[in-house]
């Protein structure tokens, strides 16, 4: 999948980056939420929706327990 526009835009992504930094929020599980949304937008169809972004979380969650 590709991350939304802006993501790609380096001033907006700094912002947006400043803004997780300061609410304890993942940037890259951030990115890969959008990234899960903007495949479904306009598709008319949810099936399929909950278990993707179920996914993007176990992989934060596996991510985060690696770190550890």
């Amino acid at each position: 999948m590709k991350p939304p526009p802006c993501f790609d835009e380096p001033e907006t992504r700094r912002k947006i980056e400043d803004i997780c930094a300061q609410n304890s929020i993942d940037v890259k599980l951030l990115m890969e939420l959008c990234e899960v949304i903007q495949s479904y937008s306009g598709s008319g169809r949810k099936e399929g929706v909950m278990s993707d972004i179920t996914g993007c979380i176990d992989t934060f969650l596996d991510r985060s327990s690696e770190k550890r």
